[in-house]
């Protein structure tokens, strides 16, 4: 993936719904169209955002072109009757043309207002992010200039031409919008995979649901499909209503008729699954064309939503390999006795905890509970290997990071052709707990470089490839180190600079938050409870520190190294 590929999607996005509408009133106002796709807004622990109201007025009479276009921006702060306060400020001709659905541009800067001639004013701000039609947020940190033009209307001035979508400013924008997870299967139908969308309260349960019968993002496709068959759709816009007892009602076209009894149960799950971070909605009553569908428990066979991991650390420790526990090492049955014996330097562990993906001093090997160690990947410079949920290891030399190679559990190849950047090195890799999503780090000439993208499978769910980059930040100054998933949606590195090291958390649409600096590390591990489940080892003391809620608790137990759990 060269530097500039991370334009694509979620700009891409951007700029169509955004640039067709402002561009065509006016070459003042400027749309991103190049750079990579970075984080925005952070995912908070609490979907329920503020109960903060909003209640702009409606134009005062008299008003000034300035007076009316500063009464339509403050509107944007509700949302009620598909912005049925905003629209009083337009003429009656263009009021039912605007689309305030289009985008919404996250102002970080005090706004200007200048008069351009008689009937003509802009409006001029600095962005840190925007949000597209379907709900995506991206970092853009850009200039605006949107136009307004303004005819008279019973002797009030009112606004007959403007660009679609909305403006906020940053803090106001946290105030109404929310982070909400739209749910994909991953191809075995075992994973749910998130996609954060970004909605106003107000407006979530709907916008949910149509973004799920829209499908998986371009950035998902080929990597997380949904159940609901092709071209279904809500039967009316306003059919998904949250009613006093919590019920979301859900009223699907006639295309939802043409799905099994499985998949309905898939499609329910999507749905109730997706809803659950609406706070108000406590149930959901799925129906087809007005009749309610009976949908059957899946009980055990249930796709898993966030898969959890043993909470105790599993380590080598003076030639002991296995979980951690009051200073003690509690061995593997069948597995730890023939990692130690591959001296091995890194290794991950399956979620079933019957084989072991090891680095050793012969590259890297898979140990499993019965029979010998096989050496999967002898080539040099490797570095610590991957698994999946779908038997798959993944191994890449340091020096060659396009060089990744998939093995099946008979040590078949498969080539895995990332297109990244010239002169980078490859630190780390590691695939997400559910299998369809991977995050890079890179050494790179102009420093470190962060890479989360989708993987792509054929209908053997075989590793054909990657998908477009949905997060690729260059990390700045310093030292790659290491990177993890901390959770179903956040990536943590682990950057060295100046004497000491820093662990930044990237939400996968959303803001990077920076915890407090700690001494010189040299691995990042994920565990369970997001940031409160990282660990990092020192790498003098090669002490563990977990997170303390402000700090960097150590654990005064030096560790060989720190093993993935799956």
């Amino acid at each position: 993936m060269p530097e500039r590929r991370g334009q694509g999607l979620r700009r891409a996005l951007l700029a169509a719904g955004i640039a067709a509408s402002m561009l065509a009133l006016s070459a003042c106002v400027s749309i991103p169209d190049s750079g990579p796709v970075n984080a925005g807004l952070s995912l908070s622990e609490d979907s329920s955002g503020s109960n903060v109201a909003f209640n702009p007025e409606g134009p005062e009479r008299g008003a000034t072109q300035q007076g009316i276009l500063k009464g339509f921006i403050a509107s944007f702060t509700s949302a009620t009757g598909g912005y049925a306060i905003s629209r009083q400020f337009l003429s009656q001709a263009f009021s039912t043309k605007w689309d305030p659905r289009q985008s919404v541009l996250v102002r970080s800067s005090a706004p200007q207002i200048s008069q351009i001639d008689d009937t003509k004013l802009t409006y001029s701000f600095d962005t840190l992010g925007a949000v597209d039609g379907s709900g995506a947020y991206s970092q853009s940190s850009q200039s605006f200039t949107l136009p307004f033009s303004f005819v008279l209307e019973g002797g009030q001035w009112r606004i007959n031409a403007a660009p679609d979508g909305i403006v906020l400013a940053d803090q106001t924008f946290e105030r109404i919008f929310r982070q909400y997870p739209v749910y994909f299967f991953a191809p075995d139908n075992r994973y749910l995979v998130p996609d954060i969308r970004w909605y106003a309260s107000g407006t979530a349960s709907t916008r949910i649901v149509t973004a799920l019968l829209a499908g998986p993002p371009d950035w998902l496709k080929g990597a997380a499909f949904s159940r609901f068959p092709d071209g279904t759709k809500l039967s009316d816009a306003s059919s998904v209503v949250t009613q006093v007892e919590g019920v979301a009602e859900v009223d699907l076209s006639k295309e939802a008729l043409g799905a099994s009894a499985r998949d309905r149960q898939y499609m329910y799950l999507q749905l109730t699954e997706s809803l659950r971070s609406v706070t108000s909605i406590s149930q959901v009553s799925l129906s087809i064309q007005g009749t309610p569908v009976q949908i059957d428990d899946l009980g055990a066979a249930a796709p898993q939503v966030d898969m959890s991991v043993d909470s105790q650390a599993l380590v080598l420790r003076k030639n002991e390999f296995g979980f951690s526990a009051n200073n003690r090492v509690a061995d593997l049955a069948g597995i730890s006795s023939k990692v130690v014996a591959l001296a091995p330097k890194d290794a991950t562990l399956s979620s079933d905890q019957q084989e072991v993906a090891v680095l050793g001093s012969a590259g890297v090997s898979l140990v499993r509970k019965s029979g010998a160690p096989v050496l999967i990947d002898p080539r040099p410079d490797l570095i610590a290997p991957s698994l999946d949920e779908d038997g798959y290891l993944w191994s890449v030399p340091a020096s060659a990071p396009n060089s990744i190679i998939v093995f099946d559990s008979n040590g078949t190849q498969h080539s895995i052709s990332a297109k990244l950047q010239d002169g980078s090195q490859m630190v780390s890799l590691e695939v997400s707990r559910e299998g369809a999503r991977v995050v890079m780090l890179l050494s790179t000439p102009t420093g470190p470089r962060l890479m989360v993208a989708a993987i792509l499978r054929n209908e053997k769910l075989e590793p054909t490839g990657l998908g477009p980059a949905i997060l690729d930040v260059s990390l700045g100054n310093g030292v790659a180190v290491d990177a993890t998933w901390v959770d179903q949606w956040t990536v943590g590195t682990l950057i060295t600079a100046d004497g000491e090291s820093k662990v930044e958390l990237f939400a996968i649409g959303g803001q990077k938050t920076s915890l407090s600096s700690l001494i010189p590390s040299r691995q990042i591990v994920g565990g369970n409870k997001g940031k409160d489940g990282l660990r990092v080892l020192g790498r003098d003391d090669s002490a563990i520190y977990t997170w303390g809620g402000s700090s960097w608790q150590s654990s005064k137990v030096a560790v060989d190294f720190i093993a993935t759990q799956r």
